[in-house]
């Protein structure tokens, strides 16, 4: 390594600074601004240029959950830096794992490490000895946990406090443990479980209270995943279950709780609707659920018109719609369409009038490729074939080659640069305040987050719109490789079948094979075709 900076002799070298403080040094009055100070004193004492300063507001978190430490590995790459300066081990790290991966990052890089606090380098002969320390940071981690985790469980046991630390939609954190409801989001709270009784599905729900106004607490859309949770948490009631979660701190993972550890907080909230009307909401919630579960089989998505037949085929013997059924078969998947009787309740049991009162149904079953070859018979017959493939080709490939002309992005690239360079300033200077005392490092640390969130987004929007002008480059050869595979898939003429298909009002499904199908709701417009036989 020596010889490596020898040509370095007569440079100035360039120098990163990591700080964090440490869980214990939270109550000490800005103790991380006395680190940030500190450090960059010593730097500029030693006569080392600061290249770039990440200061962690995050204490007690993971290595991959803190944006700057994943900044420095990043920057590592980059020869930013020729030096790491760090004030000790456990403020980089507690994990010996992520110590000795630190260590093999920095040796790759032929990066030195300065530990300030014991006015050293870190050198090959250290590495023993700072892998104990190391451990016994990480041991001494462990122990924090557990008395943090054992201090809040002891509260939730005593009922003496939630200990939550998100916020939740339709409540307002007033004081500690003490919540109002939000009378605005209340509302949009009631109203989500009114449409759920009406029957609505949860996409439906989210689409409509988007529209409604709806948003998060950081003013996103509340997907219907959210709304799901939300709708069958005893929460809404005022209930709160705690303890159904712990954290393993060997294999950082969140692992379940057995149900007769949870503690149930009865009136830890104040109610946004009764507990007998959310029971009444989630039994008609999982009545339809086990209806959709049923009447799909394994491949049905619960949604009208999901597949073009989906409540097209109705069965003749018992009046039921067919539902879609998919299984494996070998390698490949077999598709079948069924009665939903007959998946209910099987084939028809016993003989005579006993049959005639079984709950089973005996129609035929119908492989869904069988099923299409007839049914597309009786659509070209009825409509006298597929419309122009030429023309309609040479409309798709225009828009295409219209949507990629579009598809520069400079002037955004540029446009996203300039705000992420403006970010940039402002974290520098946020910093600045830190070390002048302007500002105090529980201040400090709630800026720098949201300006952390803000640059990883403007960062992950600049990646995307790179990637996207590389995507475009030369579009008229991938213009060409499209129409090759459009072509050679017949995917226009698929494509108008299914339309075609959609169009069907219905299919009437006989028990000897016979497909009666109609193409308006007069029924006046029919073709008869038979399962398994192509006319």
């Amino acid at each position: 390594m020596e010889a490596y900076f020898c040509g370095r002799e007569q440079e100035v070298e360039r120098v990163g600074i990591y700080n964090r403080c440490s869980t214990e040094e939270e109550s000490q009055m800005n103790a991380l601004a006395t680190q940030v100070f500190e450090s960059r004193e010593i730097a500029e004492k030693r006569g080392w240029k600061i290249a770039e300063q990440y200061v962690e507001s995050q204490t007690g978190t993971v290595a991959y959950k803190r944006s700057e430490y994943q900044r420095l590995l990043e920057d590592m790459e980059r020869d930013r830096f020729d030096i790491v300066m760090i004030k000790s081990i456990d403020r980089l790290t507690r994990s010996a794992k992520d110590w000795y991966f630190f260590l093999s990052r920095l040796t790759e890089n032929r990066l030195r490490l300065y530990i300030y606090i014991e006015g050293k380098f870190y050198t090959p002969d250290d590495n023993l000895i700072s892998g104990i320390k190391a451990i016994l940071a990480e041991d001494f981690s462990r122990e924090l946990s557990k008395k943090i985790k054992n201090a809040h469980r002891r509260r939730q046991e005593k009922k003496s406090g939630c200990n939550i630390t998100c916020e939740m939609f339709g409540w307002n954190k007033v004081e500690k443990d003490r919540y109002e409801i939000n009378e605005e989001e209340a509302e949009y709270y009631r109203t989500a479980f009114a449409l759920a009784k009406e029957g609505k599905g949860f996409y439906t729900i989210s689409r409509i209270l988007y529209e409604l106004g709806a948003r998060g607490k950081k003013g996103q859309r509340i997907s219907e995943v959210q709304w799901r949770k939300m709708l069958y948490t005893p929460r809404a009631h005022g209930t709160m279950i705690l303890n159904t979660r712990t954290y393993n701190f060997d294999t950082k993972r969140y692992e379940e709780v057995p149900k007769e550890d949870w503690i149930v907080m009865e009136g830890a909230l104040p109610p946004i609707v009764s507990k007998e009307y959310q029971e009444e909401v989630t039994a008609i919630l999982q009545k339809k659920a086990v209806q959709r579960q049923v009447g799909g089989g394994n491949c049905h998505g619960g949604r009208d018109g999901k597949y073009e037949l989906t409540r097209k085929l109705k069965c003749a013997e018992c009046g039921r719609f067919y539902y879609r059924t998919c299984y494996t078969q070998g390698k490949g998947k077999k598709v079948v369409w069924k009665c939903a009787t007959f998946l209910e309740s099987g084939r028809k049991k016993g003989e005579g009038k006993q049959k005639e009162k079984s709950p089973g149904c005996d129609n035929i079953n119908l492989t869904e490729d069988m099923l299409l070859s007839c049914v597309e018979g009786a659509v070209l017959q009825h409509w006298g074939g597929v419309g122009e493939e030429g023309r309609m080709l040479a409309d798709i490939l225009g828009v295409l080659r219209r949507v990629f002309e579009a598809q520069d992005g400079q002037g955004e690239l540029k446009k996203v640069q300039k705000e992420h360079k403006k970010l940039m300033s402002r974290k520098e200077l946020l910093v600045e305040k830190l070390l002048n005392g302007v500002i105090s490092d529980e201040d400090y640390g709630k800026y720098s987050v949201d300006l952390n969130e803000r640059l990883k987004r403007l960062e992950t929007k600049i990646d995307g719109i790179m990637r996207t002008c590389l995507q475009y480059n030369n579009y008229e050869a991938r213009l060409e490789k499209i129409e090759a595979v459009i072509r050679a898939e017949a995917l226009i003429i698929k494509a108008e079948m299914k339309e075609f298909l959609r169009q069907i009002h219905q299919i009437e499904v006989h028990k000897d094979g016979e497909l009666l199908i109609t193409f308006d709701k007069e029924g006046e417009c029919r073709e008869r075709v038979f399962y398994g036989r192509r006319d």
